[in-house]
C-alpha cells in the first residue's frame, strides 16, 4: 500500500515537472507553423514578381503569365487568409488570459 501511494506521488510529481516542457513544445510548435507560413507567403509573393519581371523580359507570352500569376494569387491570397486567422486566434487567447489574470487578482 504504501509502495503504490510512493510510486503515484512520484508519478505525479514527474507530470507536475514535465508540464511546462509539454506546454512549451506545443507553443514551439504553433511558433514553427506561423513560421512557415510567413515563408510561403514570402514565396509566393516572389514568385509573382518574377512572373512579373519575366513577362515584361518577353519570356512569357500574356496568357501563360496572367494564368502563373492568377495561380501565385490564389495561393498568396489562402497563405495570408490562414496567418489573418492565427491572428485572430492568438489576439483571442491573449484577450482571455488577461480577463482571466483580473478576475484572479479581482478577488478580495
Amino acid at each position: 500500500m504504501v509502495t503504490v501511494l510512493a510510486l503515484l506521488a512520484a508519478a505525479a510529481a514527474v507530470g507536475f515537472a514535465a508540464w511546462p516542457l509539454l506546454r512549451r513544445s506545443a507553443v514551439d510548435t504553433g511558433a514553427a507553423e506561423l513560421s512557415d507560413l510567413a515563408s510561403q507567403r514570402d514565396l509566393a509573393i516572389e514568385d509573382i514578381r518574377e512572373l512579373d519581371f519575366d513577362h515584361d523580359l518577353g519570356n512569357l507570352s500574356e496568357e501563360d503569365h496572367e494564368e502563373l500569376r492568377e495561380q501565385s494569387k490564389r495561393r498568396a491570397v489562402a497563405i495570408l487568409k490562414q496567418l489573418q486567422a492565427d491572428d485572430g486566434r492568438i489576439d483571442q487567447e491573449i484577450e482571455h488570459a488577461v480577463a482571466a489574470l483580473r478576475r484572479g487578482s479581482a478577488k478580495p
